[in-house]
């Protein structure tokens, strides 16, 4: 969310003009919301998770070639999503 539409958010506030007040204040929630959804931090699969994902293997461990996948398919993940 743009600096300016904080800044006209806290300018409506400021003056009071009650049509507009709700929406300058939902506008601020929005943007403390979004700041805190960016601060979370990335939580990658566990193995027992990748197990769901690709299917019963028994007991196999998830090492090697399938464990790398994941890594990579994460990284790419968390770079599209800004992390």
């Amino acid at each position: 969310m743009g600096e300016k539409a904080l800044k006209l958010a806290d300018e409506v506030l400021a003056k009071e003009y009650a049509p507009r007040i709700e929406i300058a204040k939902e506008l601020r929630r929005l943007h403390s919301e979004n700041e805190q959804l960016k601060a979370r931090e990335w939580v990658g699969l566990t193995d027992e998770e990748i197990k769901e994902i690709i299917g019963p293997w028994g007991d196999t461990p998830i090492k090697g070639y399938t464990r790398k996948l994941f890594d990579q398919i994460e990284t790419k993940l968390r770079e599209k999503n800004g992390g």
